[in-house]
């Protein structure tokens, strides 16, 4: 399919010799939620940016002045907000986008804010006019790159086309999140002119080489790549060309053949077109398709075995590579993943922690391991517990009692030196990898935690992606490295942000307690942030785990299973018409 056109309402600018002037109108009620919602996103902002209109049965998409201004208000604040964090020292700023139709016009807007606050920018290497990167590779380039602080990434990621947003890092990679994510939205609110200065000079970048490299040398250090070298490869990206997986993959040895159709919305757990990937597999020889969201930090394979064709969704592709990994390979894995992910995968973990839904959480964990000091408010904001050795969830807000327990696990296994593999990842797909050092000084007792590689603490979820095609390569095959016995999946009901909060309210009384669903009994227990605000619910029955969250990315509250392959569906339906009847 052709990318949606779309028109642009006329703004009114006015203008001078150097620069030009916006002046904004009052928000609404809906403009201000937009920015500065109720539920708080898991990973940016996202906003659908183009109004759909009906005639005569034809879709008809406009951007209007009023939806442009609220990503422009969100700029400045940005602007602002890092002038005053460095002191206008050292205005260094890198923006990227992935290929949704809206991306030119807030890459210009983008950069001609910041170009008149006195910020150098750069763009990554690529046609003229463009500056297109994956959103991992746009939050990982804050870490990589040296002398620039601040990196914009304007991606909407699995949503549909007519939908834009904003994800932005500042002197670390982990999502904007705690009281300066606040603080972003409140001077967003105040914004009530913005000066634009149209001239304006971006220096390119490669930031997409310069992770290409670090994925290399890290995947050195984990697993040869050597079975990939030779193997037809077939990648589908669902929006652009995917330049920095394919290039990487064509570096490592791969034949890759690219699937250029796009498919609204982007989105590979949702929409799957087997017999054109068959038909494409059949035709190169090819017995893996990658399948990849807009800003590549969601993912699925195709995969034939055996002249058979299985689809594999992240839980069970990283669930798999983990006990692949630890089980051939006698990795031990430091297992950090979101509390609705995947739990196949645990037994062969060394450790596992588990934390609330999306990379301001999970991302603390790394930080927390290597002494890297971490903003008080994201601590209050996060959910962590780590696993003991009775399967109990210890609750924590610092790293002590965590590198107690690695410490303590080493001893009791005669370990004085271990380079783990840490890997911490979420079940919509993303997923990142670092080695942690640990070892105890001769000296004075006591364990030092190292990495050799620079933290990225969002969402990178290429590395695995190298891995687990490379296994593949070798003859591993996913279904037979899990338990399919369980079937883990998610669903969601709709819910605007009100009725999301009226549930999770509404629900309280249940913490504790067992309910009753249609016969079922199941204990009901809180999982709350260290502020003490419950982010998460777990239903847990004597054969099965189910969870339920508001969605910080639309409007929905979203449901997980891990129960019986034979009755998983028909259970997680029950469990959710009997929340929506009764607690919304």
């Amino acid at each position: 399919m052709k990318l949606l056109k779309f028109e642009i309402e006329d703004i009114e600018i006015e203008s001078h010799e150097d620069f030009s002037i916006l002046k904004l109108p009052e928000l609404s009620e809906e403009e201000i939620n937009l920015i500065d919602p109720l539920v708080a996103p898991t990973s940016g902002l996202r906003i659908q940016i183009l109004d759909i209109k009906e005639e005569n049965g034809n879709k008809r998409y406009v951007l209007t002045k009023h939806k442009l201004f609220l990503f422009l208000r969100v700029f400045k604040a940005i602007s602002q907000i890092f002038k005053e964090m460095k002191k206008a020292q050292n205005l260094k700023l890198l923006i990227v986008t992935d290929d949704r139709p809206s991306r030119n016009i807030l890459l210009d807007y983008t950069s001609q804010i910041f170009a008149y606050d006195g910020y150098e920018i750069f763009y990554q290497k690529d046609d003229p006019t463009e500056s297109r990167l994956s959103s991992p590779y746009g939050a990982a380039s804050v870490a990589l790159l040296e002398d620039i602080n601040l990196i914009i990434v304007l991606t909407a990621s699995h949503n549909d086309f007519s939908w834009n947003g904003i994800k932005f890092y500042i002197d670390y990679p982990i999502p904007m999140s705690g009281d300066l994510f606040k603080e972003i939205s409140k001077k967003a609110l105040k914004v009530n002119e913005i000066c634009l200065k149209s001239k304006y000079n971006p220096i390119q970048v490669d930031a997409e080489q310069l992770n290409n490299d670090y994925t290399i040398k890290l995947l050195s250090r984990i697993l040869e790549i050597k079975s990939l070298k030779g193997k037809n490869i077939v990648i589908w990206p669902y929006l652009g060309k995917a330049r920095g997986i394919v290039n990487l993959f064509k570096q490592l040895g791969a034949n890759v053949t690219l699937i250029e159709e796009e498919i609204n919305p982007p989105n590979p757990l949702k929409e799957i077109r087997e017999l054109k990937l068959q038909q494409i597999m059949n035709q190169v020889n090819s017995n893996l398709a990658l399948l990849l969201d807009a800003d590549r930090d969601r993912i699925a394979l195709y995969v034939k075995q055996n002249g058979k064709f299985f689809f594999y969704i992240p839980n069970e592709i990283y669930s798999a590579m983990h006990n692949i990994l630890a089980k051939v390979y006698n990795k031990k894995i430091i297992n950090v993943r979101t509390i609705p992910s995947d739990l196949r995968g645990d037994d062969t973990s060394f450790l596992n922690i588990l934390t609330g839904v999306g990379y301001k959480h999970l991302g603390i964990i790394l930080y927390f391991l290597t002494g890297i000091d971490v903003d008080q408010s994201k601590i209050d904001t996060a959910i962590l517990y780590f696993e003991d050795e009775n399967k109990n969830l210890i609750k924590i807000n610092n790293p002590t009692p965590l590198r107690q327990q690695i410490v303590h696990l080493m001893e009791t296994q005669n370990i004085e030196k271990e380079s783990f593999l840490m890997v911490y990842w979420e079940e919509s797909g993303g997923h990142t990898i670092n080695l942690l050092n640990v070892f105890k000084i001769k000296e004075t007792g006591e364990y030092k935690f190292t990495t050799d590689f620079a933290i990225i603490a969002d969402k990178y979820p290429v590395p695995a992606l190298v891995l687990i095609t490379e296994l593949v390569c070798r003859g591993y095959v996913i279904s037979e490295a899990i338990d399919w016995s369980i079937k883990g999946i998610n669903r969601t009901i709709h819910a605007i942000d009100e009725e999301k909060i009226k549930l999770m309210n509404n629900f309280k009384r249940n913490d504790g307690k067992i309910i009753t669903i249609e016969g079922k009994d199941y204990s009901a227990q809180a999982l709350s942030d260290n502020n003490q605000q419950i982010d998460i619910y777990q239903l847990k029955s004597i054969d099965s785990t189910l969870y339920f969250r508001p969605s910080g990315t639309g409007p929905d509250v979203r449901f997980y299973i891990f129960a019986k392959k034979e009755t998983h569906l028909d259970e997680i339906k029950r469990v959710q018409n009997f929340i929506k009847k009764n607690y919304i």
